[in-house]
């Protein structure tokens, strides 16, 4: 081959792959301004972009508007960022009051400090390490109340006696992390003597928050390269949100109601039970003022004035407030809330739940007249 021929050949190689760089970068930016896209349409149909939701909006009309330090944390980027050091201040506290309406945004969860995270500190004072991908997750998730605060509390009481101007203790909302932790994290009142499931492990692949929810959209995965969601791999039947709460996963008829049920119909069969124990239990001691629980008014406890058993929305009102509680009843009250205030604990540690309220109703049982007879403990 001449050299000039040889030459030629080099320079329409070279184009060539000049251009074949060209396209393939092009649509690989084309691709990445999709996945963009598509992240920031997840992102904000989210709850935590839900800008107008009241967990980003509570501390607008307090002077100064900013959301306070200690729930910082978790309502607000600027404190998420504070706590983890991810704004150059020490990593494991708020130094400064968060931004109001301020939601959970990209910032929070990707710096190097977040993606550091391989720990978390629950309220109970356990501190699970080794949590990789789900630390961001499970440090807003992991509640802020615990049964040591509950302990604290009532350990020097005698168990029947009005502690005095004693309001509910609850560990807030949406605590997964706590509930999902088990007696790993100690979050749940655990009654001396009893035995507790730790960490929930679903099944292999869906082992972490990530692997089980997008962390954009919140929402179950979808499997890649599938058109079901990533319950109905393994449950055939569940196409949809609102058929998680029909699969079964057990044979056992825990609530005592004759029916071997879903894991989520046999924690609310446990939890009326609870509550029925707690109402005749207030009933029957001291001055016989009967306690009510509304899950939609706080502070959530109230005076059932016509002790029929529920809360009415002219009950739930604050004035109303019940905080005549006794060392055994604040107990069973921390643990039905911790229940209640998780909605997702039939999927996240149904099991640690279910122990949790047997384990009150058995405690309450002398004086409520409710008993475990019929209730079996996982």
């Amino acid at each position: 081959m001449k050299k000039k021929s040889f030459f030629l050949l080099i320079a329409v190689f070279a184009a060539a792959l000049l251009v074949w760089v060209g396209c393939t970068t092009l649509q690989a930016t084309d691709a990445a301004a999709v996945s963009i896209e598509d992240v920031t349409a997840k992102w904000e149909g989210s709850g935590h972009a839900d800008m107008t939701s009241e967990a980003f909006n509570h501390w607008n009309e307090d002077d100064p508007a900013e959301v306070p330090a200690r729930c910082a944390v978790c309502h607000s980027s600027s404190g998420f960022r504070d706590y983890i050091g991810a704004d150059g201040s020490a990593a494991g506290s708020v130094e400064m009051a968060g931004k109001i309406q301020d939601p959970v945004n990209c910032l929070a969860c990707h710096s190097t400090a977040a993606h550091e995270l391989d720990s978390v500190m629950f309220p109970s004072g356990v501190e699970l390490t080794g949590t990789d991908s789900s630390s961001v997750c499970m440090t807003c998730h992991g509640g802020m109340g615990s049964g040591v605060s509950v302990a604290g509390v009532t350990s020097d009481k005698a168990e029947d006696e009005p502690i005095g101007d004693q309001a509910i203790i609850g560990n807030h909302y949406f605590a997964a992390a706590a509930v999902r932790a088990g007696s790993d994290g100690g979050n749940g009142f655990e009654y001396e003597g009893k035995t507790y499931v730790g960490t929930f492990t679903h099944a292999p692949g869906v082992e972490t928050c990530t692997t089980c929810h997008d962390p954009h959209s919140l929402h179950a995965r979808e499997p890649e390269n599938s058109d079901t969601n990533l319950c109905q791999t393994c449950h055939s039947n569940v196409t949809g949100y609102q058929e998680y709460k029909t699969v079964s996963m057990s044979k056992v008829d825990y609530d005592g109601d004759g029916a071997v049920e879903s894991m989520y119909d046999e924690i609310e069969g446990m939890k009326v039970l609870l509550h029925q124990a707690m109402s005749q239990y207030s009933a029957n001691v001291g001055d016989g003022t009967m306690f009510g629980f509304y899950g939609d008014v706080y502070p959530y406890s109230f005076i059932d004035t016509n002790k029929d058993g529920q809360i009415t929305e002219d009950e739930a009102i604050f004035p109303n407030q019940y905080k005549l509680f006794t060392p055994r009843l604040l107990k069973a009250a921390y643990n039905y809330m911790f229940t209640v205030k998780e909605p997702g604990a039939y999927i996240h540690n149904g099991q640690y739940v279910l122990q949790l309220m047997y384990d009150s109703i058995e405690d309450l049982s002398a004086i409520s007249g409710v008993t475990t007879t019929d209730l079996t403990r996982p």
